[in-house]
């Protein structure tokens, strides 16, 4: 399903164990976006990352600004990415 004009596209797929993630970012990089995993049982959303990961050096920014914010790191440790 698409929305906001084709700037978003929902997409349901078959349940599996991993959510079809690999995959599915595969192809969203490669057509320049990302994927973020909105709806899943508890043990695949336990096994795979909810936001795509992110490059090194944005990685390393997220977690500078992240701890600016929350130096001793009790604000949802580990929600966003693990480790952040």
């Amino acid at each position: 399903m698409y929305d906001w004009s084709g700037g978003l596209v929902w997409v349901a797929l078959p349940a599996s164990d991993n959510a079809r993630a690999p995959q599915v970012r595969a192809a969203v990089a490669a057509a320049g976006g990302h994927a973020t995993l909105i709806r899943a049982p508890a043990a695949v959303r336990a096994a795979v990352e909810v936001f795509s990961p992110e490059p090194p050096p944005l990685a390393a920014l997220t977690a500078r600004v992240r701890h600016s914010f929350d130096p001793h790191g009790v604000l949802n440790p580990g929600r966003m990415w693990a480790g952040v």
